[in-house]
């Protein structure tokens, strides 16, 4: 059964189903979605939770090992598999279509990060429509993003016209991830059940911090690299989350990534119409696609792992100063020229 994401709650609220595919683009709205499936689960009575990551060396009867193995606490569990590449290859199309036709009463939860449209016609994927629930996160479009700013809103206890909803949705650019630190930030300045139109939220918008995450991702896309130790600087005087920064920095790299893929084969146009970015982001995108090499890149990549890591040890001080070093790495790479 598929079932879009603003419509998952009302799934949940009718009973937890057997598995829950969790895929699409739009990374913020395949976190929320998860995390809906693990409350639902929790408040279901499934108090164990298995994690398993599927990358390219996974070996699939891990999965079969994982709900054969007798329950610590005798109890039904969630067996949550993270598939980055959103392919489980031919040994784990079958292993999925294996663990779906058993009548195990564990729930599985597969959280796809990279997800195309077809895909849903793979075997597995249909397998698992059947007998659970299929979540697509693609991409808010620009014409669908007010009405989704004001669906946020109101679930927030916030009362906008539809005014207010484009005023946000041309001053994010299509950014989720932006558009929820901004509605967020609503809540705390204009307090639940205000209601607001154009006129409050351009106070409120200037009322925000001098500086955000995503100010920052576009200082490192053009390689503006002392503007951008100033941001982070600002940043951290503003205790900004880490996760987001790490989050807006993650979006974007892989979006670089993804930009310099296709343009082998299609022109930048097609490219950036193919992965809908909007026009007055592409200038950054392309910008540093043409600097910085594919390999520079999926290194960038990888550090950011490093700067997960650290956050969530807490460790303020070695994120701030690994934050820095990673940026202006990025803002100083040229292709063939990496500055340590």
């Amino acid at each position: 059964m598929k079932v879009f994401p603003d419509r998952l709650e009302s799934q949940l609220a009718r009973g937890l189903a057997r598995a829950y595919l969790i895929a699409g683009p739009e990374h913020l709205l395949v976190e929320e979605a998860c995390d809906a499936v693990r409350r639902a689960a929790r408040s279901d009575g499934v108090s164990e939770r298995v994690v398993l990551e599927a990358d390219a060396r996974f070996d699939w009867q891990q999965l079969d090992a994982a709900t054969e193995t007798l329950s610590l606490f005798a109890t039904r569990r969630l067996v949550e598999v993270r598939l980055p590449g959103g392919k489980p290859g031919r040994d784990g199309g079958a292993a999925l279509r294996a663990w779906l036709e058993t009548d195990s009463d564990d729930v599985l939860l597969l959280k796809c990060g990279a997800w195309e449209f077809q895909q849903e016609k793979s075997a597995w994927a249909k397998a698992l429509d059947r007998v659970g629930v299929y979540v697509p996160c693609w991409t808010v479009k620009a014409p669908q993003l007010p009405d989704w700013i004001a669906r946020r809103l109101a679930a927030r206890g916030l009362q906008a016209d539809r005014a207010a909803g484009r005023f946000l949705a041309e001053r994010l650019e299509g950014n989720l991830l932006a558009a929820a630190q901004e509605i967020e930030r609503l809540v705390l300045l204009c307090g639940s059940g205000a209601r607001i139109g154009v006129d409050e939220l351009r106070a409120a918008v200037a009322d925000s911090a001098r500086f955000d995450s995503f100010r920052l991702v576009e200082l490192v896309l053009t390689a503006r690299a002392g503007a951008a130790v100033r941001c982070i600087r600002g940043l951290r005087d503003t205790d900004t989350p880490m996760p987001m920064i790490i989050a807006a920095l993650a979006r974007e790299l892989q979006l670089v990534a993804a930009f310099q893929l296709r343009v082998r084969q299609m022109s930048a146009a097609e490219a950036f119409a193919e992965l809908e970015v909007w026009r007055s982001r592409q200038r950054a995108i392309e910008e540093a696609a043409r600097r910085l090499s594919p390999a520079k890149v999926r290194r960038a990549v990888g550090r950011l792992s490093d700067l997960d890591r650290i956050a969530k040890s807490n460790d303020r001080l070695e994120f701030w100063v690994a934050l820095e070093r990673l940026c202006v790495d990025l803002a100083f790479m040229e292709a063939g020229r990496h500055v340590a």
